[in-house]
């Protein structure tokens, strides 16, 4: 026997050196499986003993780790495709918050146009009350005229067709805008700047709102441009109509009218370019419209007269007056008192001498007073 351990093996043993985790205690009671590690040919293989315990703990954690992975993949690839639909609600909230906010910016335009309206057409009724000839008629002192008994002449050869009606015309334009295109039936669009700038034409949610109250807009802008037409026609009316001579400038009897009639002096035929109105001595003498005097004096004819500009080339005169109340460049409104009846001139007793002139032509002065 060589002196060599009894232990100890072969450098040339083909059974190789075994690894044993666990020895001792319990854990040598556990059941193991064993793993056999071969480097390469010429080395010596190991062999590796692992509790089953541990093995399948291993593996299941493992298989836990693999499933927790693949539920945070899912998870993440839910959160992406949520994060989608959140920014598409987020950009569909942002379109209809720009679409409120235009409708409400809308609305607002529409009660306003609606409240100008409703102003302009009170002011278009006061001015149309204004205009009615018997709120005149109590406004001004000495209106009517009692006539006498014998009738006005029918026919007069030297009057003209011209010479009737007041020396301007009042059209309105009313009736022009309502016949316009503008007001017909047709489709309504809607380019940009009739919804807004931050709002989506393309992709409207309320396009039908949009479209009814662009269309009440629309009407309402109409309708407000020809109220105020009317309106400023209406004012433009009543400036001429306070500067048109349309009331008697005294109360009394017409002892003679305009045209050709035979001369209480002579006995001949002669032209009559007025009207004379018989009144007591001393009666009031009232401008017939809003004017300026520009003549206030005598004359060999007239006597005592006064001549009152009224604009639009009309021209008012008064004869024969007993005194005279006002001079040259004085301011005058319709009804004002501007002299007293009296004889002056040449004249066959008391009375007022009245003639018109409208663009330095004399015209009827019954042609515009009203009840004459």
């Amino acid at each position: 026997m060589s002196g060599k351990p009894a232990h100890s093996r072969s450098p040339y043993s083909s059974k190789p050196p075994t690894v044993v985790m666990g020895q001792k205690g319990w854990f040598s009671k556990l059941p193991f499986v064993t793993f056999i590690y071969i480097p390469n040919e010429s080395a010596t293989s190991k062999r590796i003993r692992v509790p089953k315990l541990f093995l399948y703990s291993g593996l299941a954690g493992f298989c836990a780790m693999l499933g927790l992975l693949s539920a945070l993949s899912a998870n993440l690839v839910k959160m992406a495709s949520l994060q989608g639909e959140y920014e598409k609600l987020k950009a569909e909230n942002t379109a209809i918050r720009s679409e409120a906010a235009a409708l409400v910016a809308k609305l607002q335009e529409v009660k306003s146009n609606l409240a100008q309206v409703d102003h302009i057409s009170d002011q278009v009724r006061q001015e149309a009350a204004s205009l009615d000839p018997r709120s005149e008629k109590k406004k001004v002192a000495g209106f009517g005229l009692s006539l006498r008994a014998r009738a006005k002449p029918k026919t007069d050869s030297t009057r003209n067709e011209t010479d009737s009606g007041y020396p301007f015309k009042f059209e309105s334009s009313l009736d022009e805008q309502k016949n316009s295109p503008q007001n017909g039936d047709k489709k309504i669009d809607l380019p940009a700047q009739a919804v807004g700038s931050n709002v989506n034409v393309d992709n409207l949610e309320f396009r039908d709102l949009f479209a009814a109250l662009s269309d009440i807009r629309n009407k309402s802008s109409l309708q407000l441009q020809g109220l105020s037409t009317l309106l400023r026609e209406l004012q433009g009316y009543r400036v001429r109509l306070s500067q048109t001579p349309t009331i008697a400038p005294v109360q009394g009897y017409v002892t003679s009218f305009y045209g050709v009639r035979l001369s209480p002096f002579t006995g001949e035929s002669k032209m009559h370019h007025g009207v004379d109105i018989a009144a007591p001595m001393g009666a009031p003498i009232r401008a017939a419209a809003n004017g300026t005097v520009v003549r206030a004096g005598a004359a060999d004819d007239y006597g005592n007269y006064v001549e009152i500009a009224h604009g639009f080339g009309v021209v008012t005169r008064y004869a024969h007056a007993q005194k005279i109340l006002v001079r040259v460049g004085t301011r005058v409104s319709k009804g004002d008192l501007i002299g007293l009846v009296g004889a002056t001139g040449r004249t066959t007793g008391p009375h007022l001498h009245y003639e018109v002139e409208v663009g330095g032509r004399k015209v009827d002065p019954s042609n515009f007073i009203r009840g004459l």
